[in-house]
């Protein structure tokens, strides 16, 4: 079994708190997503590129909130 350095095993450490991070971010993307064509069955593809560029995980979890709750109009207006 290779040896291995206290500074590789912190890194691996973040590398899976960041992979893990990313999972759920792509993931609420999804979520996002998913209810909005649940309920209108068409998304514009404006809106879909705006819930892909955004990286912070409690904006994230209040789009899915108001994606599940308001109209697409509405949504939309929380995404500009």
């Amino acid at each position: 079994m290779p040896y291995v350095t206290s500074i590789e095993r912190l890194g691996r450490k973040e590398g899976l708190q960041e992979g893990r991070k990313s999972g759920l971010l792509e993931a609420l993307r999804a979520a996002i997503v998913e209810a909005l064509e649940a309920r209108f069955d068409a998304v514009p593809g404006e809106l879909k590129a705006k819930v892909d560029a955004i990286a912070d995980e409690q904006e994230l979890r209040r789009l899915h909130r108001k994606a599940v709750l308001s109209s697409i109009e509405e949504f939309g207006q929380e995404m500009k």
